[in-house]
């Protein structure tokens, strides 16, 4: 749902953290007993002599470091030409490897992400044990790394996401948002599309969440937005925080706009240093775009409290 923010200081320390990988050599070893060991120009000759047709100057650098452009024309090529492409299972292991031994947790944190971009309802902390860090979020391969394991430790192919999401993408090739570059943020909106009514014989409280009715619209890039919300079941997902809603609708009842300004007017800069603080805690959620990634369900308040006129 929403975009990661990644910088170049980041895909360079990326990048080092596997060649130290290969300090000396890249082992692997099995009951002590040495399986295959292998250097960085080994994989550069395999690369060249497998992708040769794609770029003949290919190396692990540039797949390490390579951009979903690059990403997306390879894998292409290697649809295309699957037999020529096709790597043995010794030879996918050199990737495999080097993904497992990448220290995940480090890289999670670098990227500054604490809520799943995908669904933005699951937080994907870090936690320190064993004086060192461990991360609650899985990687997922955007490419899949079954089908594409050249792509295995390439940066801009792992996404940090919940494991819900990681499950529920697993290896489908569909066209959902791909977050380093887009969001479904910027494409699509929730919406509070009021209250079911309830026959005279009813008795219903305001916070009974069967009657509130919520929507995920479009308002661009249609056909993804619909691909997304069904890779990663959001609209059923998202039914079960409906009580959010309900509370939402119970505080714009409460704050009304000149409640607001009197709070803003008597605790600004004790309580909270400005409005943004306010409605943050009024609402319980980030109501900026550019922190959506900050707490879950912060995009669900956010749109919500717009059409609500509560932020």
């Amino acid at each position: 749902m929403i975009k990661i923010n990644i910088t170049s200081r980041i895909v360079d320390d990326f990048y080092d953290s596997i060649i130290k990988l290969f300090d000396k050599k890249l082992t692997k070893k099995k009951k002590k007993k040495v399986q295959w060991e292998i250097e960085t120009s080994d994989i550069d000759k395999l690369l060249k002599k497998k992708l040769s047709n794609f770029k003949q100057d290919i190396t692990l650098e540039h797949l390490i470091k390579a951009d979903y452009n690059y990403m997306k024309k390879l894998v292409e090529f290697i649809d295309k030409n699957s037999e020529r492409c096709k790597l043995s299972k010794k030879e996918k292991d050199y990737f495999l490897t080097m993904y497992q031994r990448l220290k995940k947790a480090v890289f999670i944190k670098q990227l500054d992400i604490n809520v799943c971009p995908y669904c933005n309802r699951n937080y994907i902390f870090n936690f320190y044990k064993n004086s060192k860090d461990e991360a609650t979020a899985q990687l997922d391969h955007f490419f899949d790394k079954k089908d594409y394991p050249y792509l295995a430790v390439s940066v801009y192919n792992l996404i940090p996401s919940c494991s819900t999401c990681n499950q529920r993408k697993s290896s489908k090739k569909e066209d959902i948002f791909y977050p380093y570059l887009e969001s479904f943020n910027d494409s699509a909106k929730f919406k509070y599309k009021g209250i079911k009514s309830i026959s005279k014989d009813e008795n219903a409280d305001f916070l009974d969440t069967s009657r509130v009715m919520l929507d995920i619209e479009a308002i661009k890039n249609e056909e993804k937005v619909k691909k997304h919300i069904e890779v990663f079941n959001l609209d059923k997902l998202y039914e079960n925080h409906k009580d959010i809603v309900s509370e939402l609708l119970q505080k714009r009842e409460i704050y009304s706009d000149s409640y607001i300004d009197d709070l803003l007017n008597q605790y600004e800069g004790t309580l909270f240093k400005n409005r943004e603080d306010l409605l943050r805690l009024i609402t319980c959620g980030y109501v900026n775009d550019e922190d959506l990634h900050k707490r879950p369900l912060s995009k669900l308040i956010k749109d919500i409290s717009e059409e609500l006129k509560l932020v």
